[in-house]
């Protein structure tokens, strides 16, 4: 049996089509755990009780006492999940009706402990989605233990080569066991840190051609939500990432995570110039306080590095946040006209279609 865990927080406008996916599917052997996260929007808690109400004996539904956040709820699911294997679902995602039968056509085919599909990336409500075309060397062939660690380990440390998501992929529940699998409690990243912590325990992983899973692009407020914790949680993430890098002496391990931090921190401030830029002395304020944290003056190995951008580096070492800002100011400024005009359009959609 499958057991499918779908942590919900105020997703109330596209549940339904979450739900009813899952109920669509052609395997049959499988129980859904829905976990509630102290959802706030009655139509969240509308849809809710509604499916509770179907009675369907395969979906099971938990009310969370306390919001932890999806890392939590999948975990708080994964406690009573009875099936052999495992996956995940987001809420404001859906799967195709065969997802769960090729996962485990694949996964006994294959004496996989971990099989991965195919996602398709659905841009602004559907008004157009875009799926992965191209066919990489790991793709469709089993890659076991020796070979996984050796060669696409370095995946979780900067270096993207296999998918790093949990949702679209289908575990033995035995590896989270096996491997001590804990709440990371982040509030991004947890999926790269859930897989980082189970590949070593992995004897047959295998990836499959077919898109299996749709995620929704671009909700309404997600990048500016993020502003709110982004750089606290990237902080976080990046000590769990060099703790394991560091205890598996990985090759460039902590460059990788250096560059990373410095892509975060970029990242933030672009959303600032995105989301919040009539409040710039505000956002000048709290990149300031955030730079007094030691971690950036760690950043300075990157000054003797390969890594290029050494201006922005010494800003950032050197803790002056109204310079480091002005200076991505006038990066932001300088995008080409047409990347302006899309994000202007985004936001602009996103208030008619959500």
């Amino acid at each position: 049996m499958v057991s499918i865990i779908v942590p919900v927080y105020n997703t109330g406008k596209v549940l339904d089509k979450c739900l009813k996916s899952i109920l669509a599917q052609t395997y049959t052997d499988w129980e859904c755990i829905v976990v509630n996260d102290c959802s706030t929007d009655k139509k969240t808690l509308s849809v809710l009780i509604r499916w509770k109400n179907k009675l369907v004996p395969q979906f099971h539904f938990l009310d969370k006492a306390t919001n932890e956040g999806v890392d939590m709820a999948r975990f708080t699911a994964l406690e009573m999940a009875k099936g052999d294997y495992v996956t995940f679902v987001d809420s404001d995602d859906w799967l195709e009706p065969t997802a769960l039968a090729v996962l485990m056509n694949n996964a006994r085919e294959h004496d996989a402990d971990v099989v991965v599909g195919r996602n398709r990336k659905v841009f602004l409500g559907g008004l157009f989605n875009v799926s992965s075309k191209d066919h990489p060397e790991w793709l469709e062939r089993v890659i076991v233990h020796d070979e996984l660690i050796r060669k696409y380990y370095l995946s979780f440390f900067g270096v993207n080569i296999l998918p790093i998501n949990v949702w679209a992929t289908l575990y033995k529940k035995s590896l989270f066991s096996d491997a001590g699998v804990q709440p990371s409690y982040l509030k991004f990243g947890e999926d790269q840190v859930m897989n980082m912590w189970m590949f070593p325990f992995i004897k047959r992983y295998y990836a499959i051609p077919d898109t299996i899973y749709n995620y929704r692009v671009g909700l309404p407020g997600t990048s500016d939500k993020y502003l709110n914790f982004w750089l606290e949680n990237a902080r976080k993430l990046y000590a769990i990432k060099i703790a394991v890098c560091e205890a598996a002496d990985i090759k460039d391990c902590v460059f990788f995570q250096q560059v990373e931090m410095m892509n975060f921190l970029k990242t933030y401030v672009n959303g600032c110039l995105r989301y919040r830029k009539n409040q710039r002395q505000e956002n000048i304020f709290r990149l300031s306080e955030e730079l007094r944290h030691p971690l950036y003056g760690k950043l300075s190995a990157l000054l003797s590095s390969r890594y290029r951008d050494k201006d922005a580096v010494r800003l950032i070492v050197k803790g002056d946040a109204e310079a480091f800002y002005t200076l991505m100011e006038g990066r932001y400024r300088s995008l080409p006209l047409k990347q302006r005009l899309i994000d202007v359009c985004v936001r602009m959609v996103r208030s008619v279609f959500f």
